[in-house]
């Protein structure tokens, strides 16, 4: 296992990940250990000892390694692209060759992992005139647009993406959307970022573009700078991960109120944080985006801080077809959506109540305004028939 720090040109063997298929065992490297810029990979689970941890779940690999790994769409395009298919999580992360978020990368060498793949420009892409979606799911992705596409190149989900280079070697997240969306998702998830900048809350940096007379979403690699410096990234998920629990408890062992105490413990300005997260919390139930679940919220390390930051909002999307639970916690009454429940929780984040209560007031005052946000993005008149049950007023 490698990392790329900030300082250093090459990476830098972080430790040892090894697993018999069912439990496994992870450690850091004594020279990775000694050195003043080393990053606990996960600071909650894996602080920085020199302690062989036994991993249990996920076939024996620390939770936070497969942050770094292919997401569901990463794991189609290893069907298609790969005529070797990975057998299990180790294999799939050896595919990634580094493509995955953040600032990992694995080898069967301890010298050197293998180079990280070239990314193609926007206007490759734009030079695509079939369905990209469907291309690639019927198995008959052309070789000369293999390349194109590297599985695990991306932060969560199963909608069709590619991940391309600009003119100044920023990265980025072509989403496309799909035959089977009951809405244009690329509009709908632009909406919701325009939004998120009105509402006052840190997002990725985001544009629309057309490919093959589709819309697509461009977003912005925030694991990257300039394709060249990396920063370490590491999930909710992965910090909150436990291998079993019981169905009635998932509802506060998975919720906002957790992933606060989270923020309190690993991120700088952490009373600043943990608003910034009660907000976006706000902000995806005024939208009706149940799908929040925990790998949708990650944190960035901050160099020379030592301590992690809240990695922008991303993947913040209606969802027209699941409006009645969001998929974590909200507060006393679990994944119920309810005023009461919003503010239930105020004080794990900090917040008094009125100031909880001029939170929800302005965000909602925000989405109450989504059909002027939905024109601005184009986004059709049946789009925004079936988006409007998910819009709601809190305040």
């Amino acid at each position: 296992m490698f990392i790329d720090l900030p300082e250093e040109k090459d990476p830098v063997l972080a430790g040892l990940v090894a697993t018999d298929g069912s439990s496994g065992r992870f450690v850091y490297g004594k020279h990775y250990l000694q050195r003043g810029d080393a990053i606990a990979l996960d600071p909650i689970n894996y602080p920085l000892t020199d302690t062989e941890y036994r991993v249990e779940g996920n076939q024996g690999i620390p939770t936070v390694l497969l942050d770094a790994g292919p997401d569901n769409w990463g794991r189609k395009l290893m069907h298609v692209l790969h005529r070797q298919q990975p057998t299990n999580k180790l294999e799939e992360l050896l595919a990634t060759r580094g493509a995955g978020v953040g600032a990992l990368r694995f080898s069967l060498s301890r010298t050197m992992p293998k180079e990280r793949p070239s990314f193609p420009s926007l206007n490759q892409l734009k030079a695509i005139q079939d369905d990209i979606a469907s291309l690639i799911a019927s198995g008959e992705l052309p070789v000369e647009l293999e390349r194109l596409f590297e599985p695990g190149s991306s932060m969560g989900g199963a909608r069709p993406k590619a991940v391309i280079e600009d003119e100044q070697s920023t990265l980025w997240i072509a989403k496309f959307n799909r035959t089977d969306d009951i809405v244009d998702q690329a509009k709908a998830e632009q909406m919701c970022y325009l939004m998120m900048r009105d509402a006052g809350i840190d997002c990725c940096n985001t544009r629309l573009e057309r490919i093959a007379g589709r819309s697509v979403i461009l977003i912005e690699r925030f694991d990257h700078y300039k394709n060249v410096t990396r920063r370490h990234f590491i999930s909710a998920h992965a910090l909150l991960y436990q291998p079993k629990v019981k169905a009635e408890e998932a509802a506060f062992t998975f919720s906002y109120p957790r992933l606060a105490d989270i923020v309190s413990k690993i991120t700088v300005n952490a009373h600043i944080q943990k608003q910034e997260l009660y907000r976006r919390m706000v902000f995806n139930v005024c939208v009706g985006n149940t799908d929040d679940h925990l790998r949708n919220h990650g944190f960035l390390w901050v160099s020379g801080a030592d301590q992690y930051t809240l990695a922008p909002a991303y993947d913040v999307v209606p969802q027209p077809t699941q409006i009645e639970m969001h998929a974590i916690g909200l507060g006393s009454e679990g994944r119920q959506v309810s005023h009461r429940n919003l503010i239930s929780s105020h004080s794990r984040f900090g917040l008094s109540l009125a100031q909880a209560e001029s939170c929800i007031s302005q965000v909602s005052s925000v989405v109450s305004e989504w059909r002027s946000y939905a024109e601005l993005v184009e986004l059709e008149r049946q789009d925004q028939a079936i988006l409007n049950k998910c819009f709601k007023k809190l305040g």
